[in-house]
């Protein structure tokens, strides 16, 4: 049962990480004139950190 909640807590934090760099590389794309860079930085880096976060919440897989 417990497994099963980390498995699932895990591909929350991946599915997160994911929708982050989605919407910060997208709404780069969007903004007039130049860049802001920090925004797009923290971003990058709050989804680097969301995706360690989801992969080592994910428990691995049982050898039997």
């Amino acid at each position: 049962m417990n497994r099963e909640r980390r498995k699932e807590a895990g591909k929350v934090f991946l599915d997160l990480s994911k929708y982050l760099a989605t919407t910060v590389a997208i709404g780069s794309l969007f903004v007039k004139g130049s860049i802001e860079w920090l925004p797009v930085f923290l971003g990058g880096l709050l989804a680097v950190a969301l995706f360690v976060v989801g992969i080592k919440t994910i428990p691995p897989d049982k050898e039997d």
